[in-house]
């Protein structure tokens, strides 16, 4: 038997070698997860990635290990996973009959991508800042030959323990001797554990994507030999070698299946979808206009209500008003159905071409709401119209468009067109909210009736507020409180969850101004959201057509009573940050806020995004504040990640309603924010000049 393992081993060993002498494939092999989270083998890694934007969901159950993986690769350099370990033999807690529940962060980066001659390499790190159970390190590279892709690596800490090799980093530094795991609250991330350790392990792997069938086919040497396990483990195991399958069920969901330790089964499936691509085809759009070869005559009678019309019906830009300015027509309003802008400004323009007469030359759109200027783009009609009619190519276009903020139009006869204003606007929706791993319940939900309307009194001042009557739920088991060493501005969710089905979730009044091009002011009062009310402003700096902005919200909030009705309890704070935006070309969005809490500590939060051209966005977040560890309590400080989905994605005629989902590791005290329903930075995303260029 051990002839045949290190036979097995050597081959695996030997077609690494021979596949980072081989010339690159062509056509890139689809990359799978793991058993344990990551694109990989079983349960080794590999140095691959994910296609850029893939993000999915991932289950599998190795006894007596269930994961729940939640994934997703906001660059093409980085994959990121959230992740909850389930150990069936080990209590959650005292008398729980739940297993015993880890959350972890796993992370990896690819160092350089494969070429003609050498093989993609990356390293990772499991449980970044978790408990320290699973925590690990690797470097490994992967090489291409042909349908064959074949992976080598080292291992640290948990993909360790065969042992194979000393640490030749512990010949460097006597730190890398020896490494101490947190399995206490978790939470801290101590750079001095990584790749630390008396020895590490070798693991190798190959897999074999077939030609005729969506199956991958997998073998792998295990850098484990389950012999030190956590939480006291020890598992028997017959074979250093795994072995598995992926089948491709659709372009969606893929199948798991295989064999692990050489006695145990293992089964998975996986959730994906790519938000970096375009979705559905919108097969219930309006089609776009056809644009006449010759232009109206000159000073032709226009329909200009019919105009704002299909302006808003056909483009999805509802016009608040139409003014002529000289040789351009101006159209100010808001787009409300295509993501991308240059879509709906082409369809826009189409229309205008085919109505307007000859002495209008440019078009410029104007996107405003609330009486607040955000952007103005202006296309050059000749140019529009070459375009439009095939006579040049669409790329010319794009250099005749401008970006470029000018005076409002004071003279009244100006305008041709003002639309009336609506004041009062409503929705009911059914609406999911739920909670992971607590010691009651691995899932706590609820399915509400949520009903919102907003009233009008001018265009910059309005009156929100939204209810929800719970319909299903099973709070009945939400028992736990979690212990709080600071005031409890959040811990104290149960009660709020269970003492009303009707909760009013918010309701205030709310005023905005512009009173220069790049500032933006907003103040509010009210009940701003479940837990607190109160009155607060906000001011922001966004000049136009710069990758950076600067805000500062300021608010005195009172803590709201459990029935989430009219009244309220004794606790009061003054809450604040001062906030720096930063967005680059590619539409990664650095936030970087500075301020006094909700439970009085003072800190910082850091907020890292991704938004992709399909407008989908994934982002994390992580909050320090002048609470210790300890006194903040299990998880050490507050952290988690979020994502946003546009409808459009998903639907067969544009929309730029979205959908979203917040994590939040634990729910503690300390480094929480107040849940403002409105914030100038996001009321003044059209301001995004790079997002509108892109998409033309």
């Amino acid at each position: 038997m051990m002839r045949l393992q290190s036979l097995i081993l050597r081959t695996l060993t030997a077609m690494a070698a021979a596949g980072w002498l081989a010339v690159a494939a062509a056509e890139p092999l689809q990359q799978t997860q793991t058993a344990v989270g990551g694109v990989g083998l079983i349960e080794m890694p590999s140095a691959r990635m994910a296609p850029d934007g893939e993000f999915g969901v991932h289950l599998s159950q190795i006894a007596p290990y269930s994961r729940y993986v939640v994934y997703g690769q906001p660059l093409p350099w980085l994959e990121v996973l959230f992740k909850y370990t389930d150990i069936a033999n080990r209590e959650y807690g005292a008398g729980s009959s739940q297993g015993y529940k880890d959350k972890s962060v796993d992370v990896k980066a690819r160092l350089w991508e494969e070429s003609y001659y050498w093989p993609e390499v990356s390293v990772g790190i499991r449980d970044v800042g978790g408990t320290g159970l699973f925590s690990s390190e690797y470097l490994v590279a992967s090489k291409q030959w042909g349908r064959w892709d074949v992976s080598l690596g080292l291992g640290w800490g948990y993909l360790a323990s065969r042992g194979d090799f000393p640490n030749p980093l512990a010949q460097l530094s006597d730190s890398y001797k020896t490494r101490e795991t947190d399995t206490g609250q978790g939470g801290t991330i101590d750079p001095t554990t990584f790749f630390a350790g008396e020895r590490m392990s070798l693991f190798a792997g190959v897999s074999y994507h077939m030609a005729d069938w969506p199956v991958v086919l997998k073998l792998e040497y295990d850098a484990n030999d389950y012999q030190h396990e956590p939480k006291g483990n020890v598992f028997k195991q017959d074979l250093p070698f795994n072995v598995g399958a992926v089948y491709a069920l659709n372009k969606g969901v893929d199948l798991h299946a295989g064999y692990a330790r050489g006695n145990e089964l293992m089964l998975g499936i996986t959730f994906h979808t790519n938000v970096a691509q375009d979705g559905m085809a919108k097969l219930l759009d309006a089609q776009p206009e056809a644009v006449q070869l010759d232009y109206p005559p000159e000073k032709q009678p226009v329909d200009w209500p019919q105009v704002a019309h299909k302006l808003c019906d056909e483009a999805g830009f509802c016009a608040e008003s139409i003014q002529l300015r000289g040789d351009t027509l101006q159209v100010d309003g808001k787009q409300n159905t295509y993501i991308a802008k240059a879509k709906g400004l082409g369809r826009a323009s189409r229309i205008l071409t085919n109505r307007v007469g000859s002495e209008v030359e440019r078009f410029s759109f104007v996107e405003t709401e609330r009486n607040l200027t955000f952007n103005q783009v202006t296309i050059d009609r000749k140019t529009f119209h070459k375009v439009a009619t095939l006579e040049t190519e669409p790329d010319t276009l794009a250099d005749k468009v401008s970006y470029a903020m000018t005076t409002p139009v004071e003279e009244t006869e100006a305008v041709v067109y003002q639309a009336k204003p609506s004041r009062l606007s409503y929705s009911l929706e059914p609406k999911f909210s739920g909670s992971f791993g607590g010691p009651d319940g691995f899932l706590l939900y609820q399915l509400r009736a949520a009903g919102a309307a907003t009233y009008k009194f001018t265009g910059s001042n309005w009156l929100s507020g939204s209810i929800g009557i719970g319909l299903i739920d099973n709070y009945d088991l939400f028992e736990y409180e979690a212990p709080s060493n600071l005031p409890r501005v959040r811990t104290e969710v149960r009660d709020y969850l269970k003492t009303s089905r009707v909760r009013i979730d918010n309701l205030q009044f709310n005023s905005v101004g512009q009173p220069g091009r790049d500032w933006f002011v907003m103040g509010y009062a009210g009940y701003l959201e479940s837990m607190f009310g109160g009155i607060g402003g906000e001011v922001l700096y966004r000049p136009y057509g710069r990758s950076w902005a600067l805000g500062l919200d300021v608010n005195h909030v009172k803590k709201r009573d459990y029935d989430q009705r009219f009244d309220f309890l004794d606790y009061e704070v003054n809450t604040g940050h001062l906030t720096a935006y930063y967005r680059t070309q590619n539409q990664v969005e650095v936030k970087l806020s500075a301020g006094q809490y909700l439970a009085k500590d003072k800190g910082v939060t850091l907020d890292l995004s991704r938004t992709f051209k399909s407008g989908a966005t994934m982002g994390v977040w992580a909050t320090k504040t002048d609470v210790s560890a300890e006194e903040f309590g299990e998880g050490s400080f507050d952290k988690g990640f979020y994502f946003s989905f546009p409808l459009d994605i998903f639907w067969f005629k544009s929309t730029t309603n979205n959908f979203g989902f917040r994590w939040q590791f634990l729910t503690r005290d300390g480094g929480q924010k107040l849940g403002r329903q409105y914030s100038l930075y996001d009321l003044t995303e059209d301001r995004n000049i790079e997002w509108i260029k892109q998409s033309f």
